[in-house]
């Protein structure tokens, strides 16, 4: 398949032209013609790229890419070396931010809910996947607890619970925002819901939550937005005859906590 055929595929699935991003969409990084061989992951990182590099794929898919509008357009330091090291290895990188959140199948957003039993859901704004963050009515309700173990269980990943974080507390009616989605709670923007699910939160969070009776989940940025991208790389694959596989966060970040 021709990288120009695949990207333009990847766009009209995605319905890129819908949403207004900071991100450059699409291709960003041009290798070589023929793709067979795809790796998706959540971001272009330096240990990403040379992953991709050294299992032969042909092309890169991330969510988070490595061009930004506003953000410094020079190939130097970190930028240079990941630039350098895909055109060395000939290696396209192909990158969807807010399209691959508010997709309604593959988005993150639709990935996070569907870790529940839900009655209904829809985006933020009815009707509107340009609003990217879900509320989903639960088939019947979850304890604070049993959504925190279910989430870091599923998402293997650490969960911070914060604002009213009573363990036996029932949840009924959530909301759900991958990445940074703090700015929910801190624009008083989900009334009605009883909690919020999301990656990283702000300092003004962990106060806002509690005053405004919610729970928030805040299960990392990286560890909330795998799953999106991930499944467009299998639709993609099984689509289009390519081959697939998955750089998983746990590999791709480290990190040490200390504690008394």
């Amino acid at each position: 398949m021709q990288i120009s055929a695949l990207v333009s595929e990847l766009d009209a699935l995605l319905d890129v032209s819908a949403f207004k991003d900071a991100s450059y969409n699409g291709l960003q990084v041009q290798g070589r013609d023929e793709i067979q061989h795809i790796v998706t992951a959540a971001d272009a990182s330096q240990m990403n790229i040379e992953r991709a590099a050294d299992c032969g794929a042909d092309a890169l898919i991330v969510h988070h890419g490595l061009f930004w509008r506003g953000a410094d357009p020079r190939a130097v330091g970190p930028l240079g070396r990941r630039i350098r090291t895909a055109l060395a290895a000939d290696l396209n990188i192909i990158a969807y931010h807010l399209p691959l959140d508010g997709h309604p199948v593959w988005g993150n957003n639709s990935c996070l809910t569907a870790l529940f039993d839900y009655k209904a859901r829809d985006f933020l704004v009815p009707g509107d996947k340009t609003s990217l963050a879900m509320i989903m009515e639960l088939q019947a309700p979850v304890s604070v607890q049993d959504a925190a173990q279910l989430l870091a269980r599923q998402l293997r990943t650490k969960v911070e619970v914060l604002g009213v974080n009573d363990p036996v507390r029932e949840l009924h009616r959530i909301a759900v925002c991958s990445g940074s989605g703090a700015f929910l709670v801190d624009e008083g923007m989900i009334a009605g819901c009883d909690a919020l699910i999301t990656g990283d939160v702000h300092e003004q969070t962990y106060a806002l939550a509690k005053e405004q009776g919610l729970t928030v989940f805040a299960a990392g940025h990286h560890a909330t937005e795998q799953d999106g991208v991930r499944v467009l790389g299998e639709t993609a694959a099984a689509q289009f005859g390519l081959q697939h596989q998955h750089l998983p966060y746990e590999q791709e970040l480290s990190s040490l906590w200390y504690r008394n």
